[in-house]
């Protein structure tokens, strides 16, 4: 396999989005069944954007790479007929997962570095919202509300 090295600057930072990127591929490289670059991109530039303090101009606090390590652990440990989620930085340094069917049927997790997770739902008039703990396996609860947001 043929691969292109993609250095994205010279700074500290940069320099540990390079190493993340290349530890990606390499782990890409590991396995036939990791195959979804849009969340290797999403993480990429999560980290990217977040990973100094004050990134947002507010005081935010950086997202650490082990939190990113965390998350995509989570998503790939998701069952395949879930769509990888929309990834973005919270000012807290979690990060946080979105899946969108419509503006009436959302799933909002926010997830730390130690795995804990913030949920909360919204479907039609009902808005649930909970606590739990990725552990290397999809939490039940997390597939149950996915399930119905997505309609699985």
């Amino acid at each position: 396999m043929i691969t292109i090295e993609r250095k994205l600057g010279v700074s500290d930072a940069a320099q540990t989005v390079n190493q993340f990127a290349k530890s990606i591929q390499e782990y890409n490289n590991q396995t036939v069944t990791f195959s979804d670059h849009s969340l290797v991109d999403q993480l990429i530039d999560t980290f990217s954007e977040a990973s100094v303090h004050g990134w947002d101009g507010e005081g935010s606090i950086g997202v650490e790479l082990e939190t990113l390590q965390v998350t995509r652990e989570l998503v790939e440990s998701l069952p395949t007929e879930y769509r990888t989620p929309e990834i973005s930085a919270e000012p807290d340094g979690h990060v946080e997962l979105i899946w969108r069917v419509n503006s009436r049927r959302i799933l909002s997790v926010s997830i730390d570095s130690t795995g804990l997770m913030h949920w909360a739902a919204l479907i039609g008039q009902e808005d649930p919202r909970g606590t739990c703990s990725f552990e290397g396996q999809t939490p039940p609860t997390l597939l149950y509300w996915l399930g119905r947001v997505c309609g699985q």
